[in-house]
């Protein structure tokens, strides 16, 4: 019996001393560990660019289409059915190439009639001529009466008259013959014929058939609608290069000014073509507040076309230097734009900036940013401000 109490007394004394080692082990390990130094979180890293300072052209940009530089519609001036066509729908064509030809038959009938008109008035001309003559020397005789001779005079002028009236029908005549040939009046490329050979066509100065349709968009207009503030604006610069000082001078022509304006393709960026102002509308329509403007642009590629879809450029003032930035570096918070800037210490900060027009990939920026700044371009939503950063500088 004692022996079982003194096993139980030894096997509590065990515990308690294991218990004890245990405690001071882990007190030894905690006091050990405290000793080891924890290596801080790698600081984030993020892509910065520095804004540059470059000279820029302030410019508005419009919404447009293009316009052919001439269009006209091919009608018929004489009636009658169509015997040949001469191009391909397509094609380009010469000023005064033959584009159709109208049967002839009836026309050439009727001028080769005029013709001998004129030989039978000119028969009776020259009858009158010697009849007067007869009658003026017989009248010295008093061998004719002053009303027979007057009478002789009369006749005269009558055929005389008769020659004219039938000149005048040769020239109509021969008109009408050389309308059977339906010519180009400008150069340009022709679209589709609207009738086939054979058909019949009628003739006339407002109603005639219209045969096709000949396009000169070598060079091409380029049409835009305006409101007030951007025409002061075009205007004030017209002014600046009319004449420095004073009020400025008037021009015969808006293109003699050669303000330079820029075109872009729907797939294109920036504005590869350049023309010239060539029209600005003299009034502003008082129901929209707006006018028209017109550019004229070269196209000697033909890449343009009439009714094309475009946007325009132009520059309103003159070169001054101003600070960039890349456009995608530029962030939204409702109606603010901003930045975010790696100042001092690579310490961020948000900068609420004023953007202005774009510039290829870059953006003005008219106030928050300065020469020089380090503006982040990407990690934007990894970062807030005041937060330090590890920042990566990026040619752009």
């Amino acid at each position: 019996m004692a022996s079982c109490c003194l096993s139980k007394n030894v096997r509590s004394s065990l515990s308690a001393q294991a218990c004890l080692i245990l405690a001071l082990a882990l007190a030894c390990g905690c006091s050990g560990s405290s000793n080891v130094g924890v290596e801080p979180p790698a600081l984030q890293k993020v892509l910065v660019v520095e804004a540059r300072q470059q000279q820029v052209t302030d410019t508005i940009e419009l919404v447009g289409r293009t316009q052919a530089f001439e269009q006209v519609d091919i009608k018929a001036r004489v009636s009658g059915f169509l015997l040949r066509q001469h191009f391909t729908d397509g094609q380009l064509v010469q000023q005064g190439d033959l584009l159709f030809s109208i049967e002839p038959d009836q026309f050439e009938a009727i001028y080769l009639q005029a013709l001998a008109q004129v030989e039978v008035a000119k028969a009776r001309l020259k009858l009158a001529e010697k009849t007067l003559a007869r009658s003026e020397k017989l009248l010295e005789n008093k061998a004719v009466s002053q009303e027979e001779y007057e009478q002789n005079q009369a006749t005269l002028a009558e055929a005389q008259a008769q020659l004219t009236v039938a000149d005048a029908d040769v020239a109509r005549a021969k008109l009408d013959l050389d309308y059977t040939e339906v010519t180009s009046p400008i150069s340009g490329r022709v679209e589709s014929a609207r009738l086939d050979v054979g058909n019949f066509v009628a003739g006339g100065f407002t109603g005639g058939t219209v045969l096709t349709t000949v396009i000169n968009d070598t060079p091409i207009r380029a049409v835009a609608n305006i409101d007030e503030n951007v025409r002061l604006k075009i205007t004030r610069r017209r002014q600046r290069i009319a004449g420095e000082e004073g009020p400025a001078p008037q021009v015969d022509k808006l293109s003699d000014l050669q303000i330079p304006c820029y075109l872009q393709l729907p797939d294109e960026s920036g504005f590869p073509h350049e023309g010239v102002l060539e029209y600005a509308q003299a009034r502003v329509d008082q129901q929209t507040g707006t006018s028209q403007l017109r550019g004229l642009f070269p196209n000697e590629d033909r890449l343009l076309t009439s009714g094309m879809f475009v946007r325009l450029q132009i520059p309103v003032s003159d070169s001054a230097p101003a600070v960039l930035i890349p456009d995608r570096a530029i962030g939204n918070d409702q109606a603010t734009k901003f930045v975010y800037v790696v100042g001092e210490g690579n310490v961020v900060e948000m900068r609420p900036i004023q953007p202005g027009q774009l510039e290829g990939q870059w953006r003005v920026v008219e106030d928050g940013v300065q020469p020089g700044d380090r503006v982040m371009v990407a990690g934007l939503q990894l970062v807030r401000a005041g937060m330090k950063v590890a920042p990566e500088l990026q040619s752009e």
